[in-house]
């Protein structure tokens, strides 16, 4: 199984593809084969924090990078051992608002 990048270092490498308006390089760059649940846990509040950068400016990044965060955190809660249910279930709440703001941007 490949090692999952460092989620810092590559931060650097999702913001120059948002410059180049390449949401689909972005979107290979969030989901990087055998992503650890500590990678889903480090890149949905970034995309979150940077959804609602673009909440005034930029409707549609917004909505996708609300869209990804939520699939971050779900998929940070979809690999819960027995012993870190309580974790996911955080995890799994810390994305729920996000269908709210999301509803709030498309309407």
């Amino acid at each position: 199984m490949p090692d999952t990048p460092d989620a810092d270092a590559v931060w650097p490498q999702i913001l120059n593809a948002f410059a180049a308006g390449n949401t689909d390089q972005v979107q290979k760059l969030l989901w990087p084969p055998g992503a650890t649940p500590d990678w889903f846990d480090a890149m949905a509040p970034m995309m979150e924090m940077r959804g609602d950068g673009y909440a005034k400016s930029d409707r549609e990044l917004a909505i996708f990078c609300y869209e990804q965060a939520r699939a971050l955190y779900q998929a940070d809660s979809a690999g819960a051992t027995s012993g870190g249910e309580g974790m996911a279930g955080m995890s799994e709440m810390r994305g729920s608002h996000l269908g709210r703001k999301i509803w709030l941007l498309k309407s």
